[in-house]
């Protein structure tokens, strides 16, 4: 086979790779960014135009990196709960409302209590206002005359599907994370369309994640350089790409990525006992016979990326790896101070949109160094909530890996493996989206089997032991971040708050 691309639209970029014709090697990888647009207080959106151009151009510089790149077919990752509306002459209806968009909290509560039970029976999830499903509930309220003219409603990943081959479909890990799939029968849930305001007839056909859409069309070809009629694979949202990227196939294997939200995952059987609620998320796998338990941390990645950003407008001269470097001398517990990493609201295992970020603890003989690890061990305790979560549902752990952009941070992996006391391996390709993306891509054409796939790629890479002398340090420091983030939550709960 020639090589396969994968593309992972994710939250602040565009990420594509090729990957060699025998699914073991990625070639090279190009990345584009494009702006996050907040027009008011809680409102996230992005130009799905702009997704579109990045996508060309990091396509452009993988094809430099290549060179004769001619690709056996393209698959497809996005990040989760974004929407696009088309009209009835395929123009955008404005911009994506995306998942870091709080808008629709009302939405979400109103939604819960008129279906919630229908949602937690048929669709296993809890609703809030991260999901499509609640966005859609905001539209018809807030802005009934921009979804009357929607003819089309697509996920992230499908609008890049879209644009590449004409054909609108989506695949179940989208659907099944908007709280919109009927997860025994695989279609459209009954009565979201009505409970939340919308017609039916916007939603798409809906694929397995390995199927082919449709072949390249000649603008496409244009646009991006790829041959015209090239297979383009379904794909899947980010956290069924991720999962596959990851080689979480079978059981006993977690998955964490640090992307700009941090994602835990695992795989179990399709039929396994889940209890939906605390922000846990059963969403469908690329494996139709499997499911992935999603636990998430809002803002994984995100949180140390911010640190440095505050530390720069300040004035500080430290550059990223200089900024983490002045956690070396720091020990386990950061010197007393905790820090809860809710910068965009919390999710895993607390639903609380408006909960908020804070360091505590902070004492004047505080540093940056403090700070930093505190940011660092303050996602591993977040991630350490999400882990116990499955662990209380019966999940067994036998091994850990670890990926995306946080993962290059050697204390951030370190101090993951001392706060859950096992070992982490990091993977030796980090873009775990855009690799499943690829992944399936080959799954497509090729038959092969994904799991084969995806276990082969995911094996070896850097270990990270856990510190057994850093024990007791991180059981004390655990219990004053979860004194701190539910004092956190409690506020942002409290309807006296505005």
């Amino acid at each position: 086979m020639r090589p396969t691309i994968g593309i992972d639209i994710g939250t602040s970029a565009v990420k594509v790779l090729a990957l060699d014709g025998d699914g073991c090697t990625v070639l090279a990888e190009a990345s584009r960014p494009y702006a996050t647009l907040t027009p008011e207080s809680g409102w996230v959106e992005q130009s799905p135009q702009a997704w579109w151009d990045a996508t060309c151009a990091a396509l452009a510089e993988l094809r430099e990196l290549v060179p004769a790149l001619d690709a056996e077919a393209v698959g497809l990752s996005g990040q989760v709960n974004g929407l696009v509306l088309l009209d009835a002459q395929d123009q955008l209806l404005g911009n994506s409302i995306i998942w870091l968009d709080a808008r629709a909290s009302a939405q979400a509560k109103r939604l819960r209590e008129q279906i919630g039970e229908l949602l937690i029976e048929k669709a296993a999830t809890d609703i809030g206002a991260i999901s499509v499903l609640a966005k859609l509930a905001w539209l018809a309220e807030c802005e009934p005359a921009r979804l009357a003219k929607a003819r089309t409603l697509l996920f992230v990943k499908d609008y890049i599907a879209w644009r590449l081959t004409g054909v609108k479909a989506t695949d179940a890990s989208d659907p099944t994370s908007a709280g919109m799939l009927d997860i025994a029968g695989g279609g459209w849930l009954d009565g979201i369309a009505q409970a939340a305001g919308f017609d039916p007839v916007i939603l798409p056909q809906i694929k397995a994640s390995t199927d082919i859409v449709g072949g390249l069309t000649g603008a496409a070809a244009d646009a991006t350089g790829i041959r015209e009629g090239t297979p383009v694979v379904c794909g899947g949202g980010d956290v069924a790409a991720l999962a596959v990227g990851c080689g979480v196939m079978g059981p006993g294997v977690l998955g964490i990525t640090l992307g700009t939200a941090g994602h835990v995952v695992m795989s179990m059987e399709a039929g396994v006992r889940f209890e939906t609620g605390r922000g846990l998320w059963r969403v469908a796998h690329a494996d139709a016979s499997r499911a992935v338990w999603l636990g998430l941390v809002m803002s994984g990645g995100l949180s140390l990326s911010w640190l440095h950003r505050m530390l720069v407008s300040a004035g500080s001269p430290l550059n990223f790896n200089q900024m983490v470097a002045r956690a070396d001398g720091v020990g386990a517990g950061a010197g007393g101070v905790s820090f809860v990493p809710f910068l965009e609201g919390a999710a895993t295992p607390y639903v609380a949109p408006g909960a908020r970020g804070q360091f505590a603890g902070l004492s004047s003989s505080a540093d940056a160094g403090h700070l930093v690890k505190a940011v660092m061990e303050g996602v591993a305790f977040n991630v350490r909530q999400c882990v116990d979560m499955f662990s209380s549902l019966g999940a067994e752990m036998n091994e850990v890996r670890i990926a995306e952009g946080g993962a290059r941070v050697d204390q951030w992996c370190q101090a993951i493996a001392d706060v859950l006391g096992k070992p982490v391996t990091r993977l030796d390709f980090l873009n775990t989206s855009s690799l499943g993306a690829a992944l399936m891509a080959h799954s497509g054409v090729s038959g092969a089997d994904l799991s084969n796939l995806a276990g082969g790629l995911a094996k070896g890479g850097q270990k990270f032991e856990p510190g057994k002398d850093h024990e007791a340090a991180y059981a004390d420091a655990y219990q004053r971040y979860l004194v701190a983030a539910e004092t956190e939550i409690a506020r942002a709960s409290d309807p006296r708050v505005c």
